[in-house]
């Protein structure tokens, strides 16, 4: 394995740091994306008792234990309440947008990699190409093993660029896969909230006009 690394050259340096680099970016969105970490039963069971509470103090409670982007876009519609419903409609959109952005950030990155280990990799064939017409230049074509030998090393980099792209393009898409259901499922609670709010205001406007 290692006289293969050092037969790509110095185009290996940096797709070994596009492999370090993925891995890492894989395996931290692996875990921050994990629905039990986001999704909390804890801020989904406030969320649930919200139409039928007195107030929110119990609701802000459990948010405050229980950190989050979940807890983040219910927070941002119980802090504006008292509000017309249209305004909670935009707070909740804004943070929803605002945790979207977070749940999805570094997953960019995965697909970079994806794309540019692949034109490394084709990188060091090329330039290992032209190391070999040099070299075939200046001995002629009489060693078929220079020959060979010399594009087996070139293409190395080729493969080296495919083996590092083509997991890092299969793990942007699963993540991203994982990132879109829980942020379908954030939509989905907010929705829910702004709907609990708006029959509160219903149901409490007759009482303020009698």
């Amino acid at each position: 394995m290692w006289e293969l690394i050092r037969a790509g050259n110095v185009m290996m340096i940096p797709l070994g740091l596009c492999s370090l680099v993925a891995l890492t970016v894989f395996l931290e969105r692996l875990y921050a994306l994990r629905r039990s970490r986001i999704l909390l039963p804890e801020v989904a069971g406030a969320v649930a008792t919200l139409g039928a509470a007195d107030d929110f103090v119990v609701a802000r409670a459990i948010l405050a234990r229980n950190p989050g982007p979940f807890a983040a876009v219910i927070g941002a519609g119980l802090d504006h309440a008292d509000h017309d419903w249209q305004i909670v409609r935009d707070v909740l959109q804004e943070a929803g947008r605002q945790e979207s952005v977070r749940i999805s950030r570094h997953l960019n990155i995965l697909e970079v990699v994806a794309a540019v280990a692949p034109l490394l990799g084709l990188l060091g064939t090329v330039t290992g190409m032209i190391r070999l017409f040099e070299d075939v230049k200046a001995v002629g074509l009489g060693d078929a093993t220079l020959l060979s030998g010399g594009i087996s090393e070139a293409m190395i980099t080729t493969a080296a660029g495919l083996i590092i792209g083509i997991p890092a393009l299969v793990a942007y898409y699963w993540l991203q896969g994982r990132a879109d259901a829980i942020i379908f499922e954030l939509e989905r609670y907010a929705t829910q909230v702004l709907d609990t709010l708006r029959e509160r205001r219903l149901r409490a406007a007759p009482r303020a006009g009698s």
